[in-house]
């Protein structure tokens, strides 16, 4: 507001006060306590704005600052009072920054009031607020969705604006009972956002028989998402990386599987180069990548191997030894020693050949092949 605007600042008795825009704020409790807190200890520092009207004063900015100062038993607030029209005096509170920011709703609730109770069009509003129409029938178009109901339980903090935005509105517009149960739901048991965003997203990829299980109490789907969850980092947990490995082959198995299904459709006669460029390019990439993990798994599986048969040929030197031994108490001890004293090492001793298939890597590397029966 030019300074021109201002005619006075002082404090006037709460109670003189007309309290008409009241609906277009959102009450945030822990807004309103920061109030209260600051002004116990540093009194009322940024005045409110109002115009006045006859002997009372409409409040145009400053209703939870007159919440906050109530709440603090006091009756009297420091105002500046305008000289214009109420609706001037409205976009001029919107268009400025007043040390806090506007929420989109709070902007849509106050521009619905303008336009409904002061009649002015949309590129009127625009105009006035120096942006274009298209943000203010942006803003309108958020509420004007929503139900009264559901912009209570936004303007007293129940519900907050982001699920409002982000959720609510959306959902309002394809299934306005859902909005509505979900909108009482989270009034009475709140979520996270983080909780709620997860919600969401699964609410849309889930069909309509689902939806309407989920939309009844969304606190317990979240808990058995989450315990679905946990259960599942416990598998991953007791399995170790094997089982995390195992898992991502698996997937990468599938995901190949719809690739080639999709082939016959993005590759065709006439597709032009450019098009087929990009697809051929990267599937080279995703070749090169496929092919240097076959070849981390030759590599290790062939290391593992040349280690296995190093402990191999180390037993068989140490059988020799003992086997040597074992002569030699034969012909001190007789065979009662070896029949007896020795049997059990004897049994342990004993090296039965097999050849176990271990799946695709020995087969690769035409160590071990099916048996008559295989595949």
């Amino acid at each position: 507001m030019k300074p021109g605007h201002i005619i006075d600042i002082r404090e006037i008795e709460i109670s003189q006060l007309d309290l008409r825009y009241a609906n277009s704020r959102i009450y945030r409790k822990e807004t309103i306590s920061s109030l209260v807190h600051s002004i116990e200890s540093h009194g009322q520092i940024a005045p409110v704005i109002t115009i006045t009207e006859g002997p009372r004063f409409v409040l145009i900015d400053g209703y939870m600052r007159v919440l906050a100062i109530k709440r603090c038993g006091q009756d009297m607030v420091m105002a500046e009072i305008w000289s214009c029209e109420e609706n001037k005096a409205l976009i001029q509170t919107l268009a400025r920054i007043r040390g806090r920011r506007w929420q989109a709703i709070e902007e849509a609730m106050l521009i619905r009031e303008i336009r409904d109770r002061h009649g002015l069009s949309q590129s009127k509003i625009a105009h006035l607020m120096g942006c274009n129409q298209s943000w203010v029938a942006r803003r309108l178009a958020l509420i004007d969705i929503l139900s009264d109901e559901i912009l209570d339980l936004v303007r007293k903090g129940h519900i907050s604006t982001w699920a409002a935005a982000r959720v609510l509105a959306p959902m309002a517009r394809a299934i306005p009972d859902h909005a509505h149960i979900l909108a009482e739901r989270l009034a009475k048991d709140p979520i996270s956002t983080r909780d709620l965003i997860e919600f969401y997203r699964y609410y849309q990829e889930s069909n309509r028989k689902k939806r309407e299980r989920m939309i009844q109490d969304p606190g317990l789907f979240i808990k058995a998402l989450r315990a679905t969850r946990e259960k599942d980092q416990a598998k991953v947990l007791k399995g170790g990386p094997e089982s995390k490995c195992l898992k991502d082959l698996q997937i990468v198995r599938h995901i190949l599987f719809r690739l080639r299904r999709q082939v016959p459709t993005v590759i065709y006669p006439g597709q032009s180069n450019l098009d087929r460029r990009v697809l051929l390019t990267a599937f080279e990439e995703t070749q090169k990548g496929f092919m240097g993990l076959e070849q981390d798994i030759r590599r290790l599986h062939d290391l593992s191997r040349h280690e296995t048969g190093n402990s191999d040929i180390a037993s068989k030197e140490e059988q020799d030894q003992r086997n040597f031994h074992d002569s030699q108490d034969f012909q001190e001890h007789g065979p009662s020693y070896i029949a007896g004293a020795n049997q059990s090492e004897a049994l342990d001793n004993l090296q039965v050949p097999h050849c176990s298939n271990q799946g695709s890597l020995p087969a690769l590397q035409g160590q071990c092949s099916p048996g008559p029966g295989g595949p």
